[in-house]
């Protein structure tokens, strides 16, 4: 499933009669469209990527509760963010978490304050550079995670020669006829038999550590393998 651009043109807008008639369509292009600016706004208080990633779903868990009560008055934006905003206070509230300013706020005296006067403008969605970035830091991470997880299984397994197949094949560029003469491999269907399960492998890996789909859009493509 794709993630359109960081901020919605009031085309790209699902129309509020169909969220609250809970239509499926509107709500699950609702998500694509807030999903990543909802998290990243959550993420500039909470440093943890899981709860942030747990109190951006409770975001979209209250527009459902609330949209029959939406005021037209306000923008669909001004609606999703200050639920996200109120997702912030009632988490700090709940666990008594220390009171710190976000992300870029200089002014380290406003630390008992800041969670009580979020201004208005806190809610505008994030520059696109920032997002952008955002979204590379947890790839990055995540990426590394995936493949120290599957490196120390085959390590665990004793299936060295298999380590060094993927090395040659992933790292150094190399090719399966050559991979096949390389290590002593009879077949070189046997090559291309390591280098799928490997790809197959990681694929779920990643999918396993992307369960919003945020990070690998690729993978939650229509027709995606």
């Amino acid at each position: 499933m794709s993630r359109p651009r960081t901020t919605p043109d009031s085309g790209d807008l699902p129309a509020i009669a169909a969220l609250q008639a809970m239509d499926e369509v509107a709500w699950t292009q609702l998500q694509d469209l807030y999903f990543r600016r909802v998290y990243f706004f959550v993420k500039r208080w909470v440093d943890n990527h899981q709860t942030a990633e747990d109190l951006t779903q409770d975001v979209f868990v209250g527009a459902v509760k609330g949209i029959a009560r939406f005021d037209p008055a306000f923008t669909l934006d001004q609606f999703v963010f200050g639920i996200a905003k109120n997702r912030v206070i009632d988490h700090f509230r709940k666990h008594k978490l220390p009171l710190i300013p976000a992300k870029g706020d200089p002014d380290s005296s406003k630390s008992a304050i800041w969670i009580e006067n979020l201004a208005a403008e806190a809610s505008e969605p994030p520059p696109r550079e920032l997002v952008t970035a955002e979204d590379a830091r947890r790839r990055r991470k995540v990426l590394g995670d995936i493949l120290r997880s599957f490196v120390g299984e085959l390590w665990d397994a004793g299936e060295f020669q298999k380590l060094m197949v993927l090395e040659y094949l992933f790292v150094l560029g190399g090719r399966n006829k050559d991979a096949a003469v390389r290590f002593s491999i009879p077949d070189e269907k046997h090559v291309a038999g390591i280098k799928f399960r490997a790809i197959e492998k990681l694929r779920g890996l990643a999918r396993q550590s992307d369960p919003n789909h945020s990070l690998f859009l690729g993978l939650w493509e229509p027709g995606a393998r």
